[in-house]
């Protein structure tokens, strides 16, 4: 008999209470000796300082490196650009307690006049608080929940949200299987968390109830492998590592649901079996783009860039290349941040991974229109649509 575990809907631990212990370092003490200093950064009133804030080291996934890469290039392509992009990225080494950190230290000590996290958050009500004390723009290249708006808000989601991506799974698994026969895996990392807890809440309201199972990197293989034989749908939460060994076993009639912040050399790995594993991501950075009516110069430009530079880009890498756009587009007029965050409030901006749309009470900007199913092609093409 198939053993499986019945999830509570509930969320998992917040990381509340490592936001507040930070917010109590930060208000008793001027330093943190524990935490590594970060280069300084002078302030350049005559520029639009921007600070990223990735994972280049550390376990946390996805990794930094390729949104890094993402900045770098449109950094470089825009030298020019007035007012000058001044930016600054930090590795925050795979810490919820660092990237708590040097946000704060970004608007206070760097006084950055934007920040981009580009890493994966808990983004609970106390990480929220960090962001609005912050008082600058602050644009996230992963999936967060909605971001507040209270008192305008400062958070800025160029990621489609986790709501977003699960019904694109969920209807397509919908249209191939019934629902309730569906497997639900994860290894409970930050971004495993943030896909299971949208996933089921999306079941739930189709009336299904969800069977998960909850495994580590150590037990992953051998509670996974019964299950992918005999079962046609299974949707991995989360960044594939702890998965793959096992996910090689699956065979021709399964299919494999990755999450969006799969990173192609991850879904390489999974070697044959990765014909049969998709995702979703954005339509306008994929190899068939043609089939989709097309792409725009900048678009293509970017892929062709990019690709030069470090291999097919990811969708997360396209829009840390448009946090810069974005950001240096509403600075033309002035870097006070009010202002900056007003006119982001009143934007529609055509990236090369999306348009997006804000609004004084929508801080999810991603045009979930965008979004297709893609598959894995090989190592150094770029995907293609399902």
């Amino acid at each position: 008999m198939r053993q499986t575990t019945r999830f509570r809907m509930g969320r998992a631990p917040s990381t509340g209470a490592v936001v507040a212990l930070v917010l109590l370092l930060c208000a008793c003490s001027p330093t943190n000796p524990s935490v590594t200093p970060t280069p300084e950064l002078t302030h350049d009133p005559s520029a639009l300082n921007v600070t990223a804030l990735l994972d280049l080291s550390g376990t946390r996934s996805p990794g930094g490196s390729p949104q890094r890469d993402a900045l770098q290039l449109w950094a470089d392509q825009h030298s020019a650009t007035v007012p000058r992009v001044k930016l600054k990225v930090v590795d925050v080494s795979g810490s919820p307690s660092k990237t708590a950190l040097e946000l704060r230290r970004a608007a206070v000590e760097d006084r950055a006049d934007a920040i981009v996290v580009g890493v994966a958050v808990d983004y609970d009500d106390a990480f929220d608080n960090i962001v609005q004390l912050a008082h600058v723009p602050v644009l996230f290249t992963l999936p967060i929940r909605e971001p507040a708006t209270r008192d305008g808000g400062w958070a800025f989601a160029l990621a489609p949200t986790p709501a977003q991506l699960s019904r694109v799974v969920l209807d397509d698994a919908a249209r191939r299987s019934v629902l309730s026969s569906s497997l639900i895996v994860s290894d409970e990392s930050t971004t495993a968390i943030i896909d299971r807890i949208a996933i089921t809440t999306e079941l739930g309201r189709r009336q299904v109830n969800p069977i998960v199972i909850t495994v580590t990197a150590a037990d992953a293989t051998g509670k996974l492998r019964p299950l992918l034989a005999s079962t046609s749908t299974v949707i991995l939460a989360g960044t594939p590592r702890s998965y793959v060994d096992a996910a090689r076993t699956v065979t021709p009639g399964t299919t494999l649901y990755l999450s969006y912040v799969s990173e192609l050399a991850e879904i390489g790995d999974l070697r044959d079996a990765a014909a049969l594993a998709v995702w979703p991501g954005s339509r306008w950075i994929t190899a068939s783009a043609a089939a989709v009516g097309g792409s725009t110069v900048a678009r293509s430009s970017f892929v062709q860039a990019y690709s030069d530079r470090a291999g097919p880009p990811s969708t997360v890498a396209a829009s840390a290349y448009d946090a810069l756009a974005l950001l240096a587009s509403v600075a033309e007029k002035g870097t006070d941040s009010e202002q900056m965050r007003e006119r982001l409030e009143s934007s529609s901006f055509a990236g090369v991974a999306a348009a997006y749309t804000f609004r004084p009470s929508q801080h999810a900007g991603f045009n979930p229109g965008a979004l297709v199913l893609l598959r894995y092609v090989a190592p150094r093409a770029p995907p293609e649509i399902r």
